[in-house]
């Protein structure tokens, strides 16, 4: 009985291969099957092959519906600008070390570079610089600052930052006259400019 079932469904597979119905994996399964020297299915898919092939014609031409190919071209043109849309988005922004222009501030020894501008959250991402004893005056943020301390130190009335510290500073606050004894390099996300409370301005 064990023999008769195992026989019946190789002779199911064999028609399903003679009519292209088996995926990637039951083909070549199915074809080292064949390689393997079975008699019985061999057999089976030459006796189909005549079937198989009366059946393909036997169906009369259709032709597309009206439109079909104007369709089929613009869904293509549309897949392909939105997979250009999404490459494009996952494109990533690198800045070597040695790439972009140190610009030097209002504030003497006190130099930026500017890495990245978020214009949906109006944020700069930029790199800052202070010569030993550079100084930046006492200023309002008009948002929120964050600023991670790279090399050197960074000093205020209440606050000695050293690298490796972080410092966010939120929308409104006032930061105390900045200044740095080794020199300092920094990281800063924050909007363009702050809001001065000495009589000078710097962009950040």
């Amino acid at each position: 009985m064990r023999d008769t079932q195992s026989a019946d469904a190789a002779c199911e597979l064999a028609a399903l291969y003679a009519l292209g119905a088996l995926d990637g994996e039951e083909a070549r399964s199915f074809e080292g099957h064949l390689a393997g020297g079975c008699v019985a299915c061999a057999a089976e898919i030459e006796g189909l092959a005549d079937v198989c092939g009366a059946l393909a014609l036997a169906q009369p031409p259709r032709r597309p519906p009206a439109g079909a190919r104007e369709k089929l071209l613009a869904r293509v043109a549309g897949e392909s600008r939105a997979a250009s849309t999404t490459a494009g988005a996952l494109d990533l922004l690198v800045v070597r070390a040695g790439e972009g222009e140190w610009v030097e501030t209002p504030d003497p020894g006190v130099f930026v570079k500017l890495l990245f501008v978020d214009r949906e959250h109006d944020t700069y991402t930029t790199l800052v610089r202070m010569a030993p004893g550079a100084r930046v005056p006492a200023h309002r943020h008009r948002g929120a600052e964050q600023c991670l301390v790279l090399e050197g130190d960074l000093r205020s009335v209440v606050n000695v930052l050293v690298a490796g510290d972080f410092n966010c500073a939120p929308a409104g606050s006032i930061h105390d006259e900045l200044t740095t004894e080794q020199g300092a390099l920094l990281l800063i996300v924050a909007p363009e400019s702050y809001e001065v409370i000495e009589p000078r301005s710097v962009s950040l």
